[in-house]
């Protein structure tokens, strides 16, 4: 009886001790307002003093060809021209959606056409994000339909205009109609007395006609002063916690953060080209759209104000979830055989799993001189010829950009060249000593 008893009484100690611990957990009010405190960073540790984008002013044309009869192409002399015609394009209400059969880029022998070009191929839902679509709950697509070059024709006796959203393989095309007669005219206007343009030859490609100008006008070489971009911001925003991060120097000066399984290298620290990269090594990919991709990519660089100078959405890979972004600067893509003018991402729904970015911004002008390079004539008829040492199959796009070589610890030159894309990397044309440079 006795251990009975016992029993007994132990039980009921277990049971109110059950209850007590029960009632003060229920109860339990944790002072969250000094947790909160103690995690949150100041603003300012968490701002690289760049900007906040959107997809409209990211995703823009490369270039924007006017067509005159056949065989006279046009562009504007000045490229922010072309991005500023293009931000007011979006403004312009496209109605009568339709989809229709198409063989490749129209043939428009006796009028005009405007052609957009974009770098990289996008999903045609995108097109309401991008312009304004008169009824967007009606607004339907081809399946699994993505276009990378948009057409723009016209319709004189009704002053209206046609957009023609051309599919990747060339054999579908959405279209839409205009009906501003003020834009009509100021489209229309615009070839016919070639204001601010200048004249583009094609190269003929396997797949769409490379434009480019016959003899580029307008062109600068700037010195330009620089200011290096806190890198700490990038271990406060890319790490969960910032206050367990390790930190190491290696004998070549390369900063190190790691964590575990994130790490972080900051590269020229002293340079006027300093530049970053994040991995996170035990991260899991997942199947995401492109748009998940540039909406996931834009609100996490959002997230700490990341982007110091202009960038243009480059490139979107959905197989590895890669996205990147190309510094611009007077409306000419700028370039570096390291790619320190990039922002590189690779990323799940979730989370980051590489992050590559400068760490500079231009500030100002310091000197600036007029600069020619090789006619887009020359260096077509070298392309062609047996001196180059490129395929024609091969050859992507060619642009006009600016060779980034750093002056200083606090400066930079940016010099025009010419560039060709080939197995979608960039590298400098130089028409002297035929060698290629990579960018």
């Amino acid at each position: 009886m006795k251990l009975e008893v016992i029993k007994t009484y132990i039980l009921a100690i277990l049971v109110g001790i059950s209850l007590i611990l029960s009632y003060s957990l229920w109860n339990y009010n944790p002072d969250k307002e000094t947790l909160e405190e103690e995690q949150l960073l100041d603003p300012n540790e968490l701002d690289l003093g760049g900007t906040t984008e959107t997809r409209n002013s990211l995703v823009v044309p490369s270039q924007m060809i006017f067509s005159k009869y056949e065989n006279n192409y046009f562009s504007f002399s000045n490229p922010e021209e072309s991005t500023k015609l293009f931000k007011d394009m979006t403004s312009w209400v496209l109605y009568n959606f339709r989809i229709t059969e198409a063989n490749g880029r129209p043939n428009v022998t006796q009028g005009y056409l405007v052609e957009l070009i974009f770098p990289e191929a996008l999903p045609m839902d995108v097109i309401p994000n991008l312009f304004t679509v008169n009824n967007p709950d009606e607004f339907n697509v081809p399946e699994n339909g993505s276009f990378e070059r948009v057409y723009v024709t016209f319709n004189e006796s009704e002053q209206s205009m046609t957009f023609s959203f051309l599919s990747v393989d060339g054999k579908t095309q959405l279209r839409a109609d205009v009906n501003n007669a003020q834009k009509y005219d100021l489209l229309y206007s615009t070839i016919s007395n070639l204001t601010d343009l200048e004249e583009y030859t094609m190269l003929e490609s396997e797949d769409y006609p490379i434009f480019v100008p016959i003899e580029p006008s307008n062109l600068m070489k700037y010195d330009l002063r620089i200011k290096k971009l806190p890198y700490s911001v990038l271990k406060n925003a890319l790490f969960l916690d910032p206050s367990a991060v390790i930190e190491n120097v290696t004998a070549d000066q390369t900063l190190w953060y790691q964590d575990g399984p994130r790490s972080m290298q900051v590269f020229n620290q002293e340079s006027s080209i300093r530049s970053m990269e994040f991995i996170y090594a035990q991260a899991t990919r997942n199947p995401m759209t492109a748009i998940e991709i540039l909406d996931k990519s834009i609100s996490e660089i959002n997230g700490f104000n990341g982007w110091p100078n202009q960038y243009h959405l480059e490139n979107i890979d959905t197989l590895y979830n890669d996205i990147q972004y190309l510094m611009y600067y007077k409306g000419y893509p700028v370039f570096h055989p390291d790619n320190v003018t990039m922002i590189e991402q690779r990323l799940t729904s979730t989370e980051i799993i590489e992050h590559r970015q400068p760490l500079f911004s231009i500030s100002y002008v310091v000197e600036g001189e007029e600069y020619r390079i090789p006619s887009g004539k020359k260096l077509i008829n070298w392309l062609k010829g047996e001196d180059s040492i490129y395929s024609l199959a091969d050859i992507q796009d060619i642009k006009i950009g600016y060779r980034l070589t750093p002056l200083s610890d606090i400066a930079i030159s940016l010099t025009p060249a010419w560039y060709v894309k080939v197995h979608d990397r960039w590298q400098q044309v130089n028409l002297d000593d035929n060698l290629p440079r990579k960018e």
